[in-house]
C-alpha cells in the first residue's frame, strides 16, 4: 500500500534576523578581585540584509549593548569585530551613547552604565550569514559571598520592515566565600593614604601602598607603623601571620612589634573580625657603621591563616642613611693655608660647605703657580676631624687628575709636617694615621713635573677619604700649575770645505729642538759676500732659497738641513765665502718670520774656499733596444718605452792642485726607472775606495739596488779613513789628473 498524504511545513522569512548568544568565563563561582570575560556573538540568519537603527549620539547602525552588572568594574578597552560595516566601541553614560576611549575608563556598573559595539553602515549593509562578536572584561569587587552577577545583552537592528531588538541568554556568576587580607601604611590598610606621622624621631610619609623616611642616621632605630584589615567576604573572623623581607645587609636588625611599639610579635595575630583592623609596627636598628645613598626597601607581608593562599604586602622605604662622619681638607702655598676651609658662617643651603658633607660639587682653588719642567712645587695642607659622632678617623691622602696631569706630572709625594715648618717629617706617607675628633693633621704635598713637561696648565685636586666610613664623601681643594715655556734650539755643526770654480759643494747641519713644545722654524742664510747661490733642503733632493714653517718635535726632536753651494766660474783661487745659516723658531709660525721675534734661534756657519784644481765633467748617452746589447741610437737621442739608456759621466781634475770632497751627482731622468749604476776611478792614492749614496749623506761601497723616482745618484772617492768609515769630507782629495767614470743605466717608462 502506498501512502501519498505525507507533507511538511516550514516558516520562511524574507526579513533579516540577528541572533545573540552571550557567554561568561568563568561560568561558575568567582572570587573577589577576579575577572569575568563576557562575549556576545551572533549572525544574520534571516532572508535579507539587516539595516541599522538610529541611536542618539552615534547615528545609524546596529547596536550590541551590555549593561554592566552592579559593582563590576571595566578597566580595559572592550574588543569586537563584524563581517560588514564599521565597528566602533561605545558606552552609555546614563544619558547618551558615545565613543569609548581609554581615558573614559574605568566604568563601574550601577544598573545604567553600559558598554557596547556599534556597527555603522548605509542601507541594508549587514548581509545574510554575516557575523559579529563583542567581548569585554569586568573585575569582581570585594563582595559578600553569595552575591550574584546576572548579565544579559541586546542587539538592536532593522530587519527591513521595522526596528527589532534581540535579547541574548542570561549568564550568572556567584561570588564564592573567600578569606582575604589587606595590609598597608598606618591607618590605611587598603592603600591610598595621605599625610604623614612621626614616630621614633623621624617623619614617615605615606603614599600609595608605601611608607618612606627620607633619611636616617646610622646607629638609630627606625619604626614604621602599619594597619592590617580582615577583608574576607564572610562573617568569619580570621587570624594572620606577619613577616618581612629584603632587610638590607650590613648588620640591620629588624623585628615586628605590637602597636605599643615594645611587645614582640611571635606567631599569628588575631583573630580579627571580618572588616576589622589591627595595628602593629616594624622596628629596625641601623648599625653605627652603615651608610648608604641607595634606598632600603623592606616588604611587609600579611597572610590569612584561614586561606594561606591569600596574602597582601606593603613596603617601607628608608631613602638614605647618613653617617656621623665629617672632615675638612684645606691648605695652600702661602699662609694662612686655609683655602677650602669650612666658612665660619656657611650658607643655610650648604651648612657644611667645603667639607666632606658639603653640597657643592666644586671646591675653592689654591692660587695658580708657575714652574719650569722638572721643577717641584710644595703645598701645605691640613685635614681636620669634624665627626659628629666624636670618633677618631684615619684619612687616605689622594690626588685626583683633572687636566694634563698624567702627561706632565712625574710624581706627587705626601709628608707629615707636624710642626708646620714646611719641612717633611721623615719618609713619604699615604694616610694621616688616627686623627682624634677636633684635631687637625698637617702635611705637605710635593708635586714634581716631568723634565719634558709641555707648556700647558696642569690641574688636579688634593683630596682625602675617611677609612672609618666608606660611604663618607671626599673633601678636596683644586690646585693648578702653569708650566713655563722653555724654548731653545741648536743648529750644528759649523761646516767648511773647498770647491773649484765653477763647482758645487753640499753641507749638512742638524737642527735640534730642546724646547718643551713643538716649534715651527724658518731656515735661511745671508748668502755670503760674493753672490754665490745657496740652496736649502730637508731631503737633499728638493732645493729652495730658504725653508719656511719647518716643524721640529719637542724635547730633542731633530731635522737634517742640507745646504748646497753653487759657485760660478771665474772665482779666484783662495777666495773664501762665509754663509751664516740661521734657524728662527716659533710656537706659532708668523706670516713674517724674518721680522718677528722668534721664541728660539741659533746659527751655523759654512766656510767655503776656492781651490786651484779644475774639475771637468763630460756626459754621453747610448740607447739599447729593450734590455739587449743591440744599440738603437749611439747618441741616446732616440728611445722607445722599454728601451734602456746608458749614461756615462766622466769627472777629471784637469787643474794643478788637489780637489777636496768631490761628489759627482746624476739625477734620475723623468719618466725612467733606475736599472743599475757602477763607477771606476784612476789616478787616486792606493787604498782609495769608491762610495755610493742616494741622499748625499749616507755612503756605502755597494752600488744602490734602487733609486726612487726623482732621486739622485751620488758617487765619491774616499782617499783617507781619517774622517771615519762611510764618510766623504775635506780629507778626501782628488789629485791632478785623477778621473772618476760613472756608468748609469735607466729604463724608459
Amino acid at each position: 500500500m502506498v501512502d501519498n498524504d505525507n507533507w511538511a511545513r516550514a516558516v520562511v522569512s524574507t526579513q533579516a534576523i540577528l541572533t545573540a548568544f552571550k557567554s561568561a568565563s568563568p561560568t561558575g563561582p568567582v572570587a573577589p578581585g577576579s575577572t569575568i570575560t563576557y562575549t556576545i556573538s551572533g549572525s544574520n540568519t534571516g532572508g535579507s540584509a539587516a539595516s541599522g537603527v538610529s541611536v542618539t549620539g552615534l547615528g545609524t547602525g546596529i547596536l550590541i549593548s551590555d549593561t554592566i552588572p552592579n559593582g563590576l568594574v571595566v578597566s580595559a578597552m572592550p574588543t569586537g569585530s563584524a563581517g560588514a560595516g564599521t565597528v566602533q566601541i561605545v558606552y552609555y553614560n546614563g544619558t547618551t551613547w558615545a565613543s569609548l576611549n581609554p581615558g573614559d575608563l574605568p566604568l563601574t556598573g550601577n544598573g545604567t552604565i553600559a558598554v557596547g559595539m556599534f556597527i555603522s553602515g548605509s542601507g541594508a549593509f549587514f548581509p545574510q550569514t554575516a557575523s559579529y562578536t563583542f567581548s569585554f572584561q569586568a573585575t569582581v569587587p570585594a563582595s559578600p559571598a553569595g552575591t550574584n552577577y546576572p548579565n544579559t545583552a541586546t542587539v538592536q537592528y532593522n530587519d527591513g520592515t521595522a526596528n527589532q531588538t534581540t535579547t541574548s541568554n542570561t549568564t550568572n556568576n556567584t561570588v564564592a566565600a573567600a578569606y582575604n587580607v589587606a595590609v598597608g601604611p598606618y591607618e590605611y590598610p587598603t592603600g591610598a593614604p595621605t599625610g604623614s606621622y612621626t614616630v621614633g624621631g623621624y617623619t614617615v610619609d605615606r603614599s600609595g601602598d608605601q611608607q618612606t623616611i627620607a633619611s636616617v642616621n646610622s646607629g638609630t632605630t627606625v619604626i614604621f607603623r602599619h594597619t592590617l584589615k580582615n577583608t574576607s567576604n564572610t562573617a568569619t573572623a580570621d587570624s594572620f601571620t606577619l613577616s618581612f623581607s629584603n632587610v638590607p645587609t650590613g648588620g640591620w636588625v629588624c623585628s615586628l612589634v605590637a602597636d605599643d611599639l615594645t611587645t614582640p610579635i611571635s606567631g599569628p595575630v588575631g583573630p580579627v573580625a571580618a572588616g576589622g583592623t589591627l595595628d602593629f609596627a616594624l622596628k629596625c636598628q641601623v648599625p653605627a657603621t652603615y651608610t648608604s645613598n641607595t634606598a632600603a626597601t623592606i616588604t611587609i607581608t600579611a597572610t590569612s591563616v584561614g586561606d594561606p593562599s591569600k596574602s597582601d604586602t606593603t613596603t617601607d622605604v628608608v631613602s638614605a642613611v647618613a653617617d656621623g662622619f665629617r672632615f675638612d681638607l684645606y691648605g695652600g702655598r702661602t699662609a694662612p693655608y686655609d683655602v677650602g676651609k669650612m666658612p665660619s658662617s656657611p650658607p643655610s643651603t650648604d651648612p657644611y660647605q667645603d667639607t666632606s658633607d658639603g653640597n657643592s660639587t666644586t671646591r675653592p682653588s689654591i692660587p695658580t703657580t708657575n714652574a719650569n719642567p722638572g721643577a717641584s712645587v710644595t703645598y701645605r695642607l691640613r685635614v681636620e676631624n669634624r665627626n659628629p659622632n666624636n670618633q677618631a678617623d684615619n684619612y687616605l691622602l689622594l690626588v685626583q687628575p683633572v687636566q694634563n696631569f698624567v702627561q706632565e706630572v712625574d710624581s706627587v709625594l705626601f709628608y707629615a709636617d707636624a710642626n708646620d715648618d714646611g719641612i717633611p717629617d721623615g719618609a713619604p706617607i699615604s694616610n694621616t694615621g688616627l686623627v682624634n675628633f677636633g684635631d687637625t693633621f698637617k702635611y705637605l704635598a710635593v708635586v714634581t713635573l716631568k723634565a719634558n713637561a709641555a707648556p700647558v696648565f696642569v690641574g688636579f685636586n688634593f683630596a682625602a677619604q675617611s677609612t672609618a666610613s666608606t660611604s663618607e664623601g671626599l673633601d678636596w681643594v683644586y690646585a693648578q700649575i702653569d708650566v713655563n715655556l722653555v724654548a731653545q734650539v741648536t743648529l750644528d755643526p759649523d761646516r767648511s770645505g773647498t770647491v773649484t770654480s765653477p763647482g758645487t759643494i753640499q753641507y749638512t747641519h742638524t737642527l735640534t729642538n730642546n724646547s718643551n713644545t713643538p716649534l715651527s722654524c724658518y731656515v735661511g742664510g745671508n748668502g755670503g759676500s760674493y753672490g754665490w747661490t745657496y740652496q736649502y733642503s730637508t731631503d737633499g733632493t728638493n732645493w729652495y732659497g730658504a725653508l719656511g714653517n719647518l716643524p721640529v718635535g719637542a724635547n730633542g726632536g731633530t731635522q737634517t738641513i742640507y745646504v748646497r753651494v753653487l759657485v760660478p766660474a771665474g772665482e779666484p783661487i783662495g777666495r773664501t765665502d762665509v754663509n751664516t745659516v740661521q734657524a728662527r723658531c716659533f710656537v706659532n709660525y708668523p706670516t713674517d718670520p724674518l721680522n718677528t721675534t722668534p721664541n728660539a734661534q741659533d746659527t751655523a756657519t759654512e766656510t767655503t774656499t776656492i781651490v786651484g784644481g779644475d774639475l771637468r765633467l763630460t756626459k754621453s748617452a747610448k740607447t739599447y733596444v729593450l734590455n739587449s746589447t743591440t744599440v738603437r741610437d749611439a747618441t741616446g737621442a732616440t728611445a722607445l718605452p722599454g728601451d734602456e739608456i746608458e749614461y756615462t759621466v766622466e769627472a777629471r781634475n784637469i787643474g794643478t792642485g788637489n780637489l777636496k770632497q768631490v761628489v759627482i751627482t746624476d739625477p734620475l731622468p723623468s719618466y725612467t726607472t733606475f736599472v743599475s749604476v757602477s763607477a771606476s776611478a784612476t789616478g787616486f792614492p792606493t787604498g782609495s775606495v769608491i762610495f755610493y749614496s742616494t741622499d748625499g749623506t749616507t755612503w756605502s761601497t755597494t752600488p744602490p739596488a734602487s733609486v726612487p723616482t726623482g732621486g739622485t745618484v751620488y758617487v765619491a772617492v774616499n782617499t783617507s779613513d781619517v774622517d771615519g768609515p762611510n764618510q766623504i769630507t775635506n780629507a778626501d782629495t782628488m789629485p791632478p789628473g785623477a778621473k772618476i767614470t760613472i756608468t748609469f743605466r735607466v729604463r724608459v717608462q
